[in-house]
This record gives structure tokens, sequence and C-alpha cells, in this order.
């Protein structure tokens, strides 16, 4: 495949989105997971009960949570960001460490580690070993699909990816094939299945988040991992944007444990300049910067499509929330 093809859909694997031999193949996740990886982890990870996962649909406030988690367990590293590239980090992005050749070496020191082992993942829910303890921070999604462009197109080096704002939301969001596939789809699983008693779930809102300056989600997460001594305040300010972007700015941990700046970047971006910056600008509603009229019709109608078969997410989030009323 040469670069003009490559430019047209972004560099994925797609592969089923659980393990049941019959599970549909629309699952999308960045190139660095393979399917072998995720098998690897239903085969050969020995899971523990206490064993507690960051699950995300990418850009929807993933590593906020987890620098909330890495303060309230004392876990914090002197410099740079927290990304799960490597075992010394607090939380191991499980399905990225599974997927590397040296995956047996990995898994033996996951298996020396002291609970509670925290472990971060974009999985959809059928693709997480079970038994499984689950914190997901959920964000409106047009302002995740903004986020999530500029993730994917601004680390060309990852995605191969050079569309435009306009042809990402309407060939790739649209058909279920930006990173984590369907947003509806996966949320609808993971809420499905906690109200079914099959995962013991905390969901956080990024809105709520940002409206008090994390406090509440601070202490939600302390009672789900049973921290008992912390400083709300203390971690609130030490979890900040300016913070977060702060220590963004001094790279982000790699998988050999040392700071790189692949991600490192002062631009925020807009419909025209893709960022690659990794904390990039965290507001909430910034998708009336980029979506058109006639995009905001095709996403309000892809709603109604979906609100029969997504009940869980339409009570989460609201009809009128969805539909940007």
């Amino acid at each position: 495949m040469d670069n003009q093809e490559f430019s047209c859909q972004p560099r994925m694997t797609c592969m089923p989105r659980s393990f049941d031999l019959n599970a549909p193949e629309n699952f999308f996740t960045t190139p660095s997971i393979t399917k072998n990886g995720i098998d690897n982890v239903y085969n050969h990870f020995l899971n523990r009960d206490s064993d507690i996962y960051i699950t995300t649909y990418p850009k929807s406030g993933t590593t906020w949570t987890i620098s909330i988690i890495e303060n309230l367990v004392k876990k914090v590293p002197q410099k740079g960001i927290s990304i799960g590239m490597s075992t010394q980090e607090c939380c191991v992005w499980l399905d990225r460490v599974a997927s590397r050749t040296e995956w047996r070496l990995i898994f033996s020191e996951l298996e020396e580690m002291k609970s509670t082992r925290f472990f971060k993942s974009h999985a959809c829910v059928g693709l997480i070993k079970h038994p499984a303890r689950i914190i997901q921070c959920m964000r409106h999604p047009l302002d995740t699909f903004v986020s999530g462009w500029h993730h994917i197109r601004g680390k060309q080096q990852i995605f191969n990816y050079n569309g435009s704002w306009n042809h990402f939301f309407s060939e790739i969001v649209m058909a279920g094939k930006n990173e984590g596939g369907d947003w509806f789809d996966y949320h609808e699983e993971f809420l499905k299945a906690s109200e079914e008693g099959k995962i013991d779930a905390l969901f956080l809102r990024y809105e709520d988040m940002k409206k008090d300056n994390a406090i509440s989600a601070i202490h939600q997460i302390a009672q789900f991992i049973r921290v008992e001594y912390y400083d709300a305040e203390k971690i609130s300010k030490a979890t900040s944007f300016t913070k977060m972007k702060e220590k963004s700015n001094q790279g982000h941990i790699n998988r050999d444990g040392n700071l790189s700046d692949d991600y490192v970047s002062q631009e925020v971006g807009d419909t025209n300049t893709p960022s690659n910056a990794h904390i990039r600008k965290g507001i909430v509603g910034d998708w009336v910067n980029y979506l058109s009229d006639d995009e905001l019709t095709m996403w309000r109608n892809y709603v109604h499509t979906k609100k029969d078969s997504c009940p869980h997410v339409i009570d989460f989030f609201s009809l009128d929330n969805l539909l940007c009323n």
C-alpha cells in the first residue's frame, strides 16, 4: 500500500470486538496493538480480582484520570506524564505491552507487582479479561472526535493519516472506523455490562470533572480504589490542566522509562492545523469551532439511528445533550 492510499484511512488494527468466536470484526485500535497481543492477554495474562482498569474511549480524559490515581497512590513520576508505555509506571497500558515481542518477560514483571495493580486500556468491554474493576471517564462525543482528529492527524508516524477534519468526521467517525470504533456501541457495551453485574465500574463525566476541578471525581476514585487518606484539594491542583500541560511539555515516559519529546507541542491547532500535543486544550464545547451546519445535521441524524439500540448511552448522556440542543 503506498502513501497516498495510507492517507485516505488512518492506519489501524481492526479486530473482533470480543473473544467470542462469532464476534463482529469492527473494533479499531492503534496499530501498535495487535490481535496477537489481545490474545496474549486472554490466554496468558494472570489477572487478579483486585486489578483495576482505566478503560476509556480514546481522548476522553484517560491521562487526567490516570494522573489522579497516581497522586492518590503516591506514585507520581518526577518528570513528564505517564501514558502506560513502561512497566515502571503506575498504570501500564496492558494491551500495548502485550503486543510486544518481549511480552512474556513483561508479563513476568507484572506478576511480581503487588496489588492493587492498575492498567490502562482503550479496549472495548468484550476484550477485557474478566473479572474486571473498571474506571471509565466519558466525554461528549463531538469534543472527543475533535481531540481524536488532532491525535490521529498530528501523530502521522503512528497513523499515517493526513485527512482534513471534514474527511475525518464524515468518512472515519461516522463510519465507525475511529480509534475505539463506533462511539455509541463502545459505551453502550460498558454501561450494559455494568448494569448486568458483569463488571464493577465507576463511570465519570469529563464535563463534571471540569466544573469542580475534579474534586468530586477524586473522592469517587479514592473510594473505588480504597484509598482512605488523601488531600483532594492538593491533588486537584496537581492534576489541573495547567499542571498537566507543564508536565506534558517535559515529555512522556517511553517504553524504556526515559522521557521522550515526541508529543510535546505548544500549538493547540485548529480546523486547518492539527496538533500532536498529547495534552492539547482540554476544554468543553470546542466542537462548535469545527462542525459545519451540514456535519451537525449528519450527527443529529446519526444519533437518532442509534438511540433505540443504545438506550444506556441515551440515559447516561441525555438525548438533548447528544443532539446538542
